[in-house]
């Protein structure tokens, strides 16, 4: 049976593939139009088979989030025919609203990102597709119903702010965020989910809340009236992760029950109507630039 999910994640998955904690056969690297992708695993489970990526590599934070081949990446999984992309990553909360440990089902997105590539089709007119929903609908409703059967504390919404890195943030740029409705921050999802949109597949983000973002001050933040201990955090987030792979498999069951909600198979259909073949891959052939004189208007 054909393979048509596949799940992102970060360094923390990977580090649960290697721990054994997801049952995986290492396929590797697939060559793109793009260059290489991050190798690539197919899992299996009790609800299937899935594919995995982890975007930093497979030994620790080999690539950080401006250096990932966020194109390769998900080139080499529309190649092998996935249809649905579950990304999973962790997050820093701008607001004390949300627990450490807390799971997100992120909804929108502010991009504060500057050097990384934004597009499939550089210098080729098509890639200007509408970003709302910003992530799959059908996605978002499989994983809200998946984490509400395994009992977890999650947010059904959440803005994610995606920063360039490798830095974090200083406490004026997180208050920045917050001001124009930030309440995640991460440097993982942009640009990939609009590269996924790009190739026509679905796509949502799982986050979990690992710490809270920079707000200028070495005082602990509060719970119920009391400091939050930082063992406890490290042990919320901890847990958060350790889960991951029974959510993965209960996600693989609940998605095909899922009523589909969302057009993402269709995101490209402006484009479509207007003539570029209906076969994918034919986007990518090679587009000789005009003369120079062309570009420069003359």
């Amino acid at each position: 049976m054909a393979i048509t999910l596949a799940c992102i994640g970060g360094r923390a998955a990977y580090n649960l593939l290697q721990q054994g904690a997801l049952v995986a056969e290492r396929l590797g690297p697939r060559p793109t139009p793009f260059g290489d992708s991050q190798p690539i695993f197919r899992c299996e489970s009790r609800s299937g088979s899935f594919y995995f990526l982890s975007r930093h590599g497979e030994h620790g934070y080999d690539c950080t989030p401006s250096f990932i081949n966020y194109r390769a990446n998900v080139y080499a999984l529309k190649d092998l025919g996935v249809r649905s992309i579950l990304s999973w990553s962790e997050t820093r909360a701008l607001s004390h609203n949300f627990k450490i440990g807390q799971y997100v089902i992120v909804d929108d997105l502010v991009d504060e990102t500057v050097s990384r590539p934004q597009t499939f089709f550089e210098h080729k007119g098509l890639g200007h597709i509408r970003q709302w929903p910003v992530f799959c609908p059908s996605l978002r409703a499989a994983l809200a119903r998946t984490l509400t059967l395994e009992n977890c504390e999650f947010a059904e919404r959440g803005v994610y702010v995606c920063v360039e890195g490798p830095r974090h943030e200083t406490p004026a740029e997180a208050r920045k965020y917050a001001s124009y409705g930030g309440e995640l921050l991460g440097q993982a999802l942009a640009p990939e989910v609009f590269l996924v949109k790009e190739l026509q597949m679905c796509y949502a983000s799982l986050c979990y809340v690992g710490r809270y973002a920079e707000d200028g001050t070495n005082y602990r933040p509060f719970e119920d009236g009391r400091a939050l201990d930082e063992r406890v955090e490290r042990q919320r987030a901890m847990s958060a992760v350790e889960r991951m792979p029974r959510l993965l498999e209960r996600f693989s069951e609940v998605l095909p029950a899922t009523p589909g909600i969302c057009d993402c198979e269709s995101s490209m259909t402006p484009h479509l109507a207007e003539g570029i073949d209906l076969d994918w891959r034919t986007w990518f052939e090679s587009n000789p630039q005009p003369p120079s004189s062309e570009r420069r208007g003359f």
